[in-house]
């Protein structure tokens, strides 16, 4: 057997014995969400919401044009929307560092040791 099809046949042994867990998982989900879909009474939007959205939108991007709204903002406002700030760039740190798996920076390995192995 050549080392690509030992590759192919690993990768799909391995496949195979993952599909199960994930299809479990993967339904075990779908009943959650279904289950708190109905709890919290939730719907998809209907159409005269979602104009109302649209109004909304383009109500906020022409006041934002002006230069009297960022002349009014309050420091509380301005407060506000730094916390809000803040905390979405927190969650994307926690993010970033369970991504890596690692508190500080990327386990990267360098070029010569990459090179060693080979």
């Amino acid at each position: 057997m050549s080392n690509a099809t030992k590759a192919l046949s690993s990768i799909s042994a391995t496949a195979t014995k993952l599909s199960g867990p994930i299809i479990y998982n993967a339904k075990v989900a779908g009943n959650i969400a279904k289950q708190v879909y109905i709890r919290e009474g939730m719907a998809p939007p209907s159409g005269a919401q979602i104009e109302a959205a649209k109004e909304s939108v383009l109500k906020f991007s022409k006041a934002a044009r002006s230069a009297s709204t960022w002349k009014n903002i309050s420091k509380e406002q301005v407060l506000g929307v730094g916390l809000v700030a803040a905390e979405a760039y927190a969650f994307f740190m926690v993010g970033e560092i369970v991504g890596r798996r690692n508190l500080i920076g990327y386990d990267v390995k360098s070029a010569d040791s990459h090179h060693a192995h080979h």
